[in-house]
């Protein structure tokens, strides 16, 4: 006889050979590593060419639990009544009282089918940065009015969605919190856990698990991390939620995203707030670099460059970019150019680059007055493991894994380490400075890609290579994230423009191919983009075309 049982999971007892067919081949995917190996000719073995998100447990089908509406529609296509093979032990969650609404944060016309759609099922809403995602989450836990535990992933994202609780939820109470060294239960209405903490503590899982009702995943495009994964799979609270505002990923495995939270509730569509002013579109200004670096292109049988390839060392070519006086003294001079009366942020992925543009632009603004500068990161460490073996004097240890071997060498110098770290305490008071205006120029790591709330800030600069969209996708959420920094509307100013300038290495063949795709993100962001500069083919042909070839010296 056909049982099914969902809590933390979906598990499946009886099934029929068609019906157990049916649902395996709905959770097996493609794995995209596997297809990008193989279409660039790149050895495949073991990478497995299929992922199964299902699994067999003493005879038992195991799904994951976002699958439930599928599988409905598969028993139905079955002839089986859901409702009748289908039994629910997940936690409802302690009723709780979050109110009275702070009415000064009114629910906007697009925000409200957002929040009706979470409150009707499990799932994942998406909307873009700006849009008030944790707002509409709050309104969320307001109108479902039982215990909830807001999940995300950084100790900065913990506190300041904490800030938006007790500015909108009058009624929340002490909020619990488990991150940052804290294992705070507060009055048990609403918990800000990160999912680091949790991974680490499952005994807190098992004891959030008596009462929580509502688990609600913040920038849920990390789900496909195994963490979030093995976290979020042990919860049984009947709604589950992610709020996300780029669930595409590069890596294209969004489907665990879907399959393991719910399906997609509502998206807000980009065009409406540009329309209600929710976002401002800011000036696309590309700055182009002379740096070139030879070994990074492969230049084929036409001398056409090729982005990269077999021989293309990214780690190394991105250490040559770093290490590029000339470059670094154009993008010095470009953040302070146009730092003059506005707010930046400048976003790279390397913490010694950030120090690097600080020192740099502290010795061009030496003749005149420099601008407040402040640099913001997760954190380095002094040491680091690589898998390709570095020249012998800089190899510390050797270890040898399944693989092959890796290496520990020195990442950052003694001095580096000890004058480069950010204590958590001394990231949040940079940041509470930011917010009050009191730094002109931030410097920040990734971190500053995800709910960063700084609607003053007027200028960005995206200073290091990056990959936007793929042809056909919208993969390109980093970069999305990065400029969504600046598009948020400032009720202090509200006339305000916004300028985002991202530079450009193109003549090197894997950057000038980023620059590309970085174009693609922009275009389907709706904002203006400059022309692209004209090619060398062309510009040859322009030649040959024109009167000017007469004009050379016989």
């Amino acid at each position: 006889m056909l049982q099914i049982f969902i809590s933390c999971n979906i598990r499946i007892k009886g099934a029929s050979t068609p019906l157990k067919a049916a649902i395996t081949k709905a959770l097996t995917y493609e794995n995209p590593a596997y297809t990008a190996a193989k279409k660039r000719r790149r050895r495949i073995w073991g990478i497995d060419p299929k992922i199964e998100l299902y699994l067999y447990d003493r005879g038992d089908l195991i799904c994951p639990r976002g699958f439930e509406k599928e599988l409905n529609d598969i028993l139905v296509s079955h002839k089986q009544d859901p409702e009748k093979v289908i039994v629910r032990n997940t936690q409802a969650g302690r009723e709780v009282d979050f109110g009275p609404w702070n009415d000064s944060f009114k629910v906007r016309d697009y925000q409200a089918p957002f929040v009706e759609s979470l409150l009707r099922g499990s799932g994942v809403g998406i909307a873009p940065a700006g849009s008030g995602k944790t707002i509409m989450g709050m309104r969320t836990i307001f109108e479902h009015g039982r215990s909830t535990l807001w999940l995300t992933h950084t100790k900065d994202l913990m506190y300041q969605t904490a800030k938006k609780a007790e500015l909108t939820l009058k009624g929340v109470g002490r909020i619990g919190f488990f991150g940052d060294g804290k294992h705070e239960w507060g009055d048990g209405k609403l918990i800000i856990a990160t999912v680091q903490t949790l991974g680490a503590n499952p005994h807190l899982v098992d004891a959030l698990n008596e009462f929580i009702g509502m688990v609600i995943i913040d920038e849920a495009h990390h789900f496909p991390a195994v963490q979030f994964i093995e976290t979020v799979g042990k919860f049984k609270a009947d709604k589950l939620i992610g709020v996300t505002a780029t669930p595409e990923r590069k890596d294209g495995l969004h489907f665990y995203l879907y399959q393991g939270v719910g399906p997609e509730l509502h998206r807000v569509d980009r065009s409406t707030l540009y329309t209600h002013g929710e976002l401002i579109k800011p000036a696309v200004k590309f700055v182009f670099t002379d740096f070139d670096y030879e070994t990074a292109s492969l230049r084929n049988e036409n001398n056409s460059v090729d982005a990269g390839g077999e021989d293309l060392d990214y780690t190394d070519l991105i250490r040559h970019l770093i290490e590029d006086e000339e470059r670094l003294e154009l993008v010095a001079k470009s953040i302070l150019d146009n730092a003059a009366n506005n707010h930046s942020i400048v976003i790279t992925e390397s913490v010694r680059y950030c120090y690097m543009l600080k020192e740099k632009i502290e010795q061009l603004a030496a003749s005149r007055s420099c601008p407040t500068m402040a640099v913001v990161h997760g954190g380095i460490s002094r040491y680091k493991w690589i898998t390709k073996r570095p020249p012998e004097h800089l190899i510390l240890e050797e270890k040898a894994t399944k693989t092959g071997f890796k290496f520990k060498v020195e990442a950052y110098t003694e001095d580096e380490f000890k004058n480069w770290q950010v204590s958590s305490k001394e990231r949040k008071d940079i940041l509470e400075a930011c917010s009050k205006k009191e730094v002109d120029i931030l410097f920040a790591t990734q971190l500053a890609r995800e709910g960063l709330d700084m609607p003053h800030l007027t200028i960005g600069h995206m200073v290091m290579p990056k990959r936007g969209d793929k042809r056909g996708d919208a993969s390109g959420s980093a970069v999305e994230q990065e400029i969504g920094r600046i598009m948020r509307p400032d009720p202090s100013n509200p006339i305000k423009q916004a300028s985002w300038f991202d530079y450009v290495d193109y003549n090197v063949g894997v950057f000038k191919d980023q620059y590309y795709s970085r174009r693609r993100v922009y275009t389907r962001l709706g904002l203006k983009v400059p022309k692209k500069p004209r090619t060398e083919q062309q510009m040859i042909e322009d030649f040959l075309g024109s009167s000017a070839i007469f004009d050379l010296p016989i």
